[in-house]
This record gives C-alpha cells, structure tokens and sequence, in this order.
C-alpha cells in the first residue's frame, strides 16, 4: 500500500512540475491561497517533482491527497461499472473501498443493486450477535431501527466482505476503508463493536473530504 502511494505521489508531483514549468516563473514567489505568507515553487535537486511553497502541505499530506484522489477514482469507476448513479447523476447510496493483499473490496448499503443475499445474511448474522453481546448498545426491541441498521451501511459491508476474503477474520490486519460520504452518528457507535467480532483490525475510515477516524480496541482512537 505504501509503494502504491508513493507512486501515486510521484506521478502527482510530474504533473505539477509539467504544469509549473509552462505556467510559472521559477524565481517568482506565490502566495497561495489563505496564506499570509509566501514562498517560491522549485525544483527539488536530482530528481522529479517540486517543492511545495512556504507553509503549503508537507509530503506526507501530499501523499495523503494523492491517497485519497485515487481512492475516490476507484469507488467512481465502481459506480460507472455498475450503475451507481440516478437518471439525474446522484450517487445511489454509498460506496466503500480497501484493499486487501492486493485485491480491491468494495462495500455498499443494503439498498443498492451491487447488496448481496450473502451480504444481507452474515449483516443480521452479526447484528444477532451484537444484540446478545451489546444489549446496552444496540436496539434489542425492534431490531431494525437505529443503530442497529449500521449492519447493513457500506462501511459494515466491506469489513464483512474482506473478512470473508480472510478466512473470516480481520485479526492482526490494519485496513484503511475509503468512502464516498461521511460516516454517519450510527456507524460510529456500532462499527468498533463490528471490529471487536472480526479480531481486533486496526481500521482507517476516510471519506470523500478527507475526514479521517481510527477503530481498535472496540473504541475510536484519538
């Protein structure tokens, strides 16, 4: 994943340094915007890409948005290939993403086309499980209502689907899941109880703004 990244981030940096070289002075400073202060965009010595202006992002935010980009290119083709958008080009529900020892995992709510019978029999599987194991937590009268839907939202789909891929456990695995929308009040109540059940993984949730938030240990790290 790492390497993946780091070419993502370098193919990033051969565009910026194109567009740099056919539209910028390289002596003349730029004060990007929301910044008091500027800076002078350059050639880094030796090698491709360029060196970010004063107070810009730092190479690993750069990395993280060449990250993010990408992932959200690849929830966009899911969509295109199976018809994820309305006649009016809404999004129809959401789409999650992982990887997983090198193979793409998408999720999605029960709601849409790519929601499976497998899918919706391991989500109630373990919302049974969540209920007799979390009766504080989760609604034990009408089990459909909320929070108890999280069960079957993209972000629960994907983890259900990966560990599936995984002999049924995510034990001793540290996954970041991209989304196309934010992750919701319900998700984060249930989803590091989901966790706990599938062996304590280390798990990154990202949505399409770049809003970042950790689970382990059946808790939201800070």
């Amino acid at each position: 994943m790492l390497a993946h990244k780091l070419a993502l981030l370098d193919i990033e940096a051969q565009h910026r340094l194109s567009w740099h070289q056919s539209h910028f002075n390289p002596n003349q400073p730029r004060v990007p915007a929301g910044h008091r202060d500027g800076g002078q965009w350059t050639r880094m010595g030796g090698g491709t890409g360029v060196q970010l202006a004063a107070r810009d992002k730092s190479i690993v935010g750069a990395l993280f948005m060449a990250a993010l980009h990408a992932a959200m290119l690849t929830i966009e083709a899911y969509r295109s290939k199976n018809g994820l958008r309305d006649l009016f080009d809404r999004k129809i529900g959401t789409v999650t993403w992982t990887r997983l020892d090198g193979k793409d995992i998408f999720g999605s709510n029960s709601e849409s086309p790519t929601y499976t019978r497998v899918d919706r029999v391991t989500a109630e599987a373990m919302r049974n499980t969540l209920l007799t194991r979390y009766p504080q937590l989760m609604k034990t009268e009408n089990i459909g209502q909320m929070p108890n839907n999280t069960l079957f939202h993209a972000e629960t789909t994907v983890l259900l689907r990966a560990a599936r891929e995984n002999g049924g456990t995510l034990a001793g695995r540290m996954l970041e899941v991209y989304s196309d929308r934010e992750l919701c009040n319900n998700c984060k109540i249930v989803l590091p109880k989901v966790g706990l059940e599938l062996g304590n993984p280390t798990v990154t949730f990202i949505d399409d703004a770049g809003r970042r938030l950790t689970m382990r240990d059946g808790i939201w790290l800070p």
